[in-house]
């Protein structure tokens, strides 16, 4: 008999059926035992009887939490019951028996302290059975997808740049070296280069989803050693801001779809809306914003970037006097930018940039590119970057090169903003971060 999932067995009353899956919860009245099981569709009772026979009883109560099992067995109505019948098993068969105790409750909060926390992600995989977390995999499977899908829609292609590189993506610094054989390489920090590459070949709309790596020591609850990217590049622009549209129309695009799919279930488990905005997103320039923030007492970083402190407090004002969660800043000093974002032609102190901010976080960093490589040669001159490990990049506009521009969203920020999690190590399949190789680096050994 073919297994059933268990959100198909109201249709399947005074039916006999195969159900798959783990044992929530047991209750052993002596003769009879109700079990809860659980699949990734949803709950059932199980009812197991002494009168169906000795063997299956004695099965039943050998069971553990978490254990799992293949049970067939008849679909009866039973009012006392939430969804309104059980299943009366005739047979189980356990796949694989849990031991007991289990290291952590699956149910049990762990966002109150970091120990709770770490604890919980050395055993993730018995952490994402929780509900909480099966949603917010579901959820964070169709915002990816659904990121994917507006870009496909629009005319881009797909491409997946190299993860191991020959020249560090952005400069020497924070970046994991490999060794590649008998020669050095690194871990890439950003696809950047590469999509660089894609507008020189004549691909005109591309969009890159894969792991990015940063040799950063940041003990935060924003910052990961290795996280997911989705990297966007489009040529023939005009100005960066056609950027900042086609991104503020594929967020609320992708919030829509997880809103009609997921709204009613997150509200229940996570105990918020998801929010869409009516209108375009605001705009404010580093000088504007760091006035606000002056205004209110908050004490600047520098005029190159924020602190989490200002990122926060900002996206706070704003909120306030407009109503809106998203706030493009722009106008950098091209100092602290990176050096392939082009100058402002009318103030060469400037970057034609911008970063999105969310709720008080920074979610993605975009900008205008410089495309002709005299000025792109200039620029890594004055960082006092190695001309000669960039020449296979500079190789990329020797033979003609679009205008063009693009963007990147880290998604596990973006997962971690939309369900409104204390940690992005919460929002992450299984975090490294520079003292957690999937378990406490501390507990592996070095």
């Amino acid at each position: 008999m073919e297994r059933i999932l268990i959100d198909q067995l109201k249709n399947k009353i005074e039916q006999e059926v195969r159900i798959r899956g783990r044992v929530d919860t047991i209750r052993d009245q002596g003769k009879i035992v109700f079990l809860v099981i659980r699949d990734g569709s949803g709950k059932v009772q199980a009812v197991a009887w002494q009168g169906n026979g000795e063997e299956l009883i004695k099965t039943v109560k050998s069971l553990t939490l978490e254990s799992i099992v293949d049970i067939t067995g008849e679909v009866k109505e039973a009012n006392q019951v939430e969804q309104g019948f059980e299943i009366d098993i005739k047979d189980i068969r356990i796949d694989s028996l849990a031991q007991s105790p289990l290291p952590i409750v699956v149910e049990g909060e762990h966002n109150d302290n970091v120990t709770a926390l770490d604890q919980r992600l050395d055993y993730r995989w018995i952490d994402l059975r929780s509900p909480r977390n099966q949603l917010m995999m579901s959820v964070s499977t169709l915002m990816t997808d659904k990121l994917r899908e507006f870009c496909i829609s629009n005319n881009f292609k797909e491409i997946q740049a190299p993860r191991i590189i020959r020249t560090a993506s952005e400069s020497g610094a924070n970046v994991f070296e490999v060794k590649y054989f008998d020669k050095k390489a690194y871990l890439a920090q950003s696809p950047q280069f590469h999509k660089q590459m894609a507008m020189a070949a004549g691909l005109e709309r591309v969009f890159n989803v894969g792991p990015v790596f940063r040799a950063e020591k940041s003990f935060t609850t924003r910052h990961l050693t290795e996280y997911t990217s989705f990297d966007v590049e489009i040529a023939y622009i005009d100005s960066y801001k056609e950027l900042c549209v086609f991104e503020q129309e594929m967020i609320k695009s992708m919030l829509k779809a997880v809103k009609e799919e997921y709204g009613e279930r997150i509200k229940e488990l996570f105990k918020i809306e998801i929010n869409i905005p009516n209108g375009d997103f605001e705009y404010i320039t580093v000088e504007q914003a760091k006035a606000k923030l002056a205004k209110i007492g908050v004490s600047s970083k520098g005029d190159e970037d924020f602190s989490p402190e200002e990122e926060r407090k900002l996206s706070e004002i704003i909120k306030e006097e407009t109503g809106c969660e998203f706030l493009f800043v722009t106008d950098y000093p091209h100092v602290g930018r990176a050096f392939y974002h082009m100058k402002d032609p009318h103030n060469p102190k400037i970057a034609l940039g911008f970063d999105l901010f969310w709720n008080g976080i920074e979610i993605t960093t975009g900008a205008q590119r410089e495309h002709r490589i005299d000025a792109l040669r200039e620029n890594a001159k004055e960082r006092g970057m190695d001309l000669t490990s960039l020449e296979d990049y500079f190789e990329y506009f020797k033979y003609g090169c679009p205008p063009h521009g693009g963007f990147a969203i880290g998604t596990e920020r973006l997962l971690m903003k939309m369900l409104n999690l204390e940690s992005i190590l919460e929002a992450t399949y299984l975090p490294n971060t520079p003292n957690r190789l999937g378990k406490l680096i501390t507990k592996i050994g070095k």
